[in-house]
């Protein structure tokens, strides 16, 4: 037997309300700039990048991709779509 699923409406006094908080949140400064955003990214770049041979390595054991593959799929493509 399918269970049901309760479905609520967001209307228009809900977006504002959410809204206002967003605009809170940020003017509180508890959201980081984009050029702290960026530094991040990179900072993950240099992680993946310097464990490279770990990395390849446990998607082979796990996943029994060969070198090659794990290489062009799991890290070139991060490469070409990231900072």
């Amino acid at each position: 037997m399918a269970e049901s699923v309760e479905m609520t409406v967001f209307e228009g006094k809900d977006a504002l309300n959410m809204a206002e908080e967003l605009r809170v949140s940020f003017g509180s400064g508890k959201t980081r700039s984009y050029e702290w955003r960026i530094s991040q990214l990179k900072a993950i770049i240099n992680i993946i990048s310097s464990h490279e041979p770990q990395i390849l390595k446990a998607l082979h054991s796990d996943l029994s991709k060969p070198e090659i593959e794990a290489y062009i799929q799991e890290r070139e493509i991060h490469k070409k779509y990231t900072v």
